[in-house]
């Protein structure tokens, strides 16, 4: 993903999200910081922030940075990485981004905008991904299916990617398992109305399928939290979800 010809200098927004990994984020837009000549280095105007999880505190304290003018007039650009950020968090940045400094600019760089407010992303424009299509096995379009129809050995081989990573990883593999659990949600709910229906083929009970559903929404909403376990949420699943027998 580029973000030339996406931003330009000339109608630059207050505030923009941008859906991207870390490095590619920042590479991006220090690149396009180039092309606006904004030094990226040596710069007290251009700021480069990054969180693992953005508090209310880190908000406070952006509203704060923020609120002072741009040497002899120069736009004051601020980038702030981040992997998660709470509710509080983006309420107590509402009012700044709805009235900034005059010539602040802020870009966010996260990989994904689903943990966002409404009232957030109704503030920023957001700069998408131009494809999701992501690389490893696991995490394919049909991870949840190929899941359920795994043994148990090989749903804990198929999850050691996601759970088996060096601190530094930690935040790619929680965004995996997002995807993947997303994955499995999706094919759970295709197979609800077949176990309704009790279409032999499928071997899978409606009351299965609906364990099987809550156990997963509540590992997503356990992964939302700020250190979740990756290791005992995808374990668990892969434990405790009926495997489908193919008739």
């Amino acid at each position: 993903m580029m973000l030339s010809g996406k931003i330009t200098k000339e109608h630059l927004h207050h505030a923009y999200v941008v859906e991207a990994k870390r490095e590619e984020g920042l590479a991006m837009l220090r690149e396009l910081m180039n092309e606006f000549g904004i030094a990226t280095t040596g710069n007290p105007d251009f700021h480069e922030l990054e969180f693992d999880a953005l508090s209310i505190d880190n908000a406070r304290d952006l509203r704060e940075a923020q609120s002072f003018h741009g040497a002899d007039g120069a736009k004051k650009i601020f980038v702030i990485v981040f992997n998660t950020v709470g509710h509080e968090a983006q309420n107590a940045l509402l009012k700044t981004l709805e009235e900034p400094t005059e010539g602040t600019h802020f870009f966010f760089v996260t990989r994904t905008r689903e943990h966002l407010l409404p009232t957030f992303l109704s503030r920023v424009q957001v700069i998408g991904r131009e494809s999701s299509v992501i690389s490893h096995q696991s995490l394919e379009e049909n991870a949840g299916e190929e899941f359920l129809r795994a043994t148990i050995a090989e749903r804990i081989k198929m999850i050691e990617p996601m759970t088996k990573t060096k601190t530094d990883d930690k935040p790619k593999a929680k965004e995996d398992a997002r995807l993947f659990l997303e994955s499995l949600e999706r094919a759970l709910y295709e197979k609800l109305p077949k176990a309704t229906l009790g279409i032999p083929k499928v071997a899978f009970g409606i009351a299965e399928c609906v364990s099987a559903l809550e156990n997963v929404i509540l590992a997503k909403r356990h992964l939302s939290s700020r250190s979740p376990s990756l290791k005992l949420l995808l374990e668990h699943l892969a434990l405790t979800v009926s495997q489908i027998e193919n008739k």
